[in-house]
């Protein structure tokens, strides 16, 4: 009976809850109402909230925020936006990369960081009307029901739908 007790009290003084160990980021700043989609819920966000792999980030009419990943990727989102991680792997020692990242709506700057430089090609951005590969540092986009436009500055970026 002790084994069984001590046993289920070692188990549950390790397990780490999942989201924990998909950390990826953090929000730098923000302004306005913003919010993090975890689990179903709309969490208020604020400054240094932890971003964690399946989060969403939205915006109000009045909000505004930027983003930073652990490879120092930086997203800055306008008002009404909608962003969502849909993977984040950074293991430059492994030179294991990826992110997949998906904007529904709105506004954004993406000024890339580490991955975007060792392995642009494992950088997708999926929006609304097909897929942005980033071959470039940084661009901005606007996403709204069935159009997108992009601004290239100074990078080359390529869209397929």
């Amino acid at each position: 009976m002790y084994k069984i007790l001590i046993s289920t009290l070692l188990l549950l003084t390790v397990t780490v809850p999942s989201y924990a160990t998909n950390f990826a980021g953090s929000i730098k700043n923000l302004e306005g109402q913003v919010y993090v989609k975890r689990n179903s819920a709309d969490i208020p966000g604020d400054k240094g909230m932890k971003i964690y792999i399946k989060d969403t980030v939205w915006t109000g009419s009045d909000g505004s925020v930027s983003i930073i990943l652990l490879d120092n990727t930086i997203f800055s989102l306008g008002p009404d936006s909608e962003l969502a991680l849909d993977e984040f792997i950074y293991e430059p020692a492994n030179k294991h990369f990826s992110m997949l990242v998906r904007m529904m709506k709105g506004t954004f700057v993406y000024l890339s960081g580490v991955i975007g430089k060792l392995s642009p090609e494992s950088i997708n951005i999926v929006t609304p009307v097909g897929t942005i590969s980033v071959r470039g540092t940084r661009f901005a986009a606007q996403v709204a029901p069935n159009q997108m436009t992009i601004n290239n500055s100074p990078a080359t970026t390529n869209s397929t739908e």
